[in-house]
């Protein structure tokens, strides 16, 4: 269950933006169970690995789009991904590569800086933090 809520305060999406560690990078390996897709924000996919979804936050709607990114449910895929705790102490991944196995396609959110892909575009970086998991 995810639950998708909005926020006022600017400092904190920035302190989202700005936390990819990659000291805390991990990589998991599973099936796509959901994609959870909103008209603002990111799009959230959970992931089954041993009967454990993890929730990995990917890009905005957007950015998927411009990309052709595709991912479905039930396409076998491995994140890359830095793990991420909400104020409510829940685990996230937030992607840095994913690499659909079913498809072949690997897929990039983030540079070597680990900066998003989709930066720059303000009004679009705007709607995406203020639509973010908590």
């Amino acid at each position: 269950m995810i639950f998708l809520i909005t926020l006022t305060t600017s400092s904190w999406s920035q302190e989202f933006e700005e936390s990819y560690d990659p000291n805390t990078e991990i990589a998991i390996k599973g099936k796509i169970a959901e994609v959870i897709q909103r008209n603002h924000g990111p799009v959230v996919i959970g992931i089954v690995k041993n009967d454990r979804i993890y929730h990995v936050i990917t890009a905005p709607g957007w950015y998927i789009e411009q990309e052709k990114i595709n991912l479905n449910m039930g396409d076998e895929v491995v994140v890359h991904g830095s793990k991420f705790f909400s104020k409510k102490g829940e685990l996230f991944l937030i992607a840095r590569a994913i690499h659909n196995i079913s498809t072949g396609k690997i897929y990039l959110f983030r540079d070597e800086n680990m900066k998003p892909r989709w930066r720059g575009g303000r009004q679009h970086r705007k709607k995406y933090w203020n639509s973010i998991i908590q």
